[in-house]
């Protein structure tokens, strides 16, 4: 039996990590003195009413101690343990995730830097909890992990990139004078950086665009395919809809952004992460 671990940044439903045991440790925010768990203390609308009052909020880490508890409390009842985390080249989760796996000892530790976020990053902890659920060892489903990582698709558009700017993650956008425009950038993330895949013109072009390049991708081949949105549930729905409709698809879920990751892209951003089965 194999203990999964992931943090708050994968977006993963509730009900899936219920499901599956997985451990989802948050990430904090910062408000003032006080510190908020990502998705415990703090929800969605609170994050916004905070950006829309212009308050001074940042994220950081969990700490390497929160790790350590979570390693530990583990180890009493696993055989070995797959830490699947954001992209280090985003935060410092995975570098904490690493110190934290070097203190405990008595179960191996494999810590993943995913190279992603959102459910791009929570589809991996899935396979890697369906995997151990099948009885998979820790290698194998350390190596399931790695052949399914290249093939996860993430991108997003967001209503406006005035917070994405503001929070310093994504400078070169202010160059692009996207909001002043009036254009949907739609968004990815690669190598560690948010980088823009298309500029659109309108909202309805960019959501458009997001399952033109989908259906490119996928084709006709099984989809699993989760809709992210932060404070636009009932868009969201209408998207997923659409998508059953179009695609074979055997796994769908609709997601909300973190607290955490909301504060930086502001209300109004919709995104889809995805992957699809080798098999037709």
């Amino acid at each position: 039996m194999l203990g999964i671990v992931t943090d708050s940044v994968a977006c993963l439903p509730a009900e899936l990590a219920e499901r599956y045991g997985i451990r989802v440790v948050p990430v904090r925010i910062v408000r003032g003195e006080r510190v908020y768990r990502d998705g415990v203390d703090v929800s969605v609308e609170e994050a916004f009413a905070w950006l829309a009052a212009g308050e001074i909020v940042t994220t950081s880490q969990p700490a390497v101690g929160e790790f350590v508890e979570v390693y530990e409390a583990l180890s009493r009842t696993v055989e070995g343990i797959v830490s699947i985390h954001v992209s280090s080249g985003v935060t410092g989760v995975y570098q904490a995730a690493v110190a934290a796996a070097g203190m405990v000892t008595g179960v191996p530790i494999t810590v993943i830097d995913s190279g992603a976020a959102t459910m791009a990053e929570g589809f991996l902890v899935l396979e890697a909890a369906r995997c151990a659920e099948r009885g998979a060892g820790l290698r194998s489903v350390v190596q399931r992990v790695e052949e399914l990582r290249p093939r996860l698709r993430f991108f997003a558009v967001l209503e406006t990139v005035s917070f994405l700017v503001r929070s310093g993650r994504a400078p070169w956008l202010a160059k692009l004078a996207v909001d002043l425009l009036q254009v949907k950038p739609i968004l990815t993330l690669r190598g560690g950086e948010i980088v823009s895949l298309e500029r659109v013109r309108t909202r309805k072009r960019a959501i458009d665009a997001m399952l033109r390049r989908m259906e490119r991708d996928v084709g006709d081949r099984p989809l699993h395919v989760a809709v992210l949105h932060a404070g636009t549930p009932w868009e969201a729905e209408a998207l997923a809809h659409e998508i059953a409709q179009r695609f074979r698809t055997v796994e769908q879920y609709v997601t909300s952004f973190s607290p955490a990751m909301a504060l930086y892209t502001g209300p109004g951003l919709l995104g889809l992460a995805y992957y699809a089965d080798d098999a037709p």
